[in-house]
């Protein structure tokens, strides 16, 4: 007599694949003198930051990010979410660097069909850096959106000084 194997199945659900049960990872990479990034709220448990060293060229910065990108995270844990905090520089080497930085990351996470990558700079970041950034996150974005992953540009939100934050109030005493 042939048993009827359970199921714990619940109608109408997916199951889920090994991929999407991982454990997930985000990169937070840090030029020198650049804004700390905000962070979305949904964040997951496993997080990495790789800085620039002082006196390091950008070249050099994204040669060390090249060769400790695969031993930044254990097995099991895929890398979902980067967020590259962009300094004011606008030359050549820096855009290379950040190009490069990039695509080793959104090809990390090809292999899975998930993940974002952001590029940041603080929101009084000049209009050359702008235009800089929103070129090549749109680069990247064409290039790599058939892999089903995200580029986007985020600059902040300017702080609010604490002259602007109170409300304003004038006296004046007349004799």
């Amino acid at each position: 007599m042939r048993k009827k194997a359970s199921s714990s199945r619940i109608a109408g659900a997916q199951p889920r694949s090994p991929e999407s049960s991982a454990p997930s990872g985000s990169l937070v990479v840090v030029e020198l003198g650049a804004e700390w990034p905000r962070l979305p709220a949904s964040d997951p448990a496993v997080r990495r930051v790789l800085a620039q060293a002082e006196g390091e060229t950008p070249a050099l910065f994204a040669e060390r990010f090249a060769g400790s990108l695969d031993s930044l995270f254990g097995k099991g844990i895929q890398l979902r979410a980067v967020a590259l905090a962009c300094n004011e520089r606008i030359d050549a080497a820096a855009d290379a660097a950040r190009r490069k930085i990039a695509c080793l990351t959104l090809g990390a996470m090809a292999a899975h069909k998930q993940g974002k990558v952001v590029l940041t700079a603080s929101p009084l970041s000049s209009g050359r850096l702008r235009h800089s950034l929103s070129s090549l996150a749109h680069g990247l974005f064409d290039e790599w959106r058939t892999a089903g992953l995200e580029v986007s540009l985020e600059f902040g939100e300017e702080a609010r000084s604490a002259a602007t934050a109170a409300p304003f109030a004038f006296t004046s005493r007349v004799a």
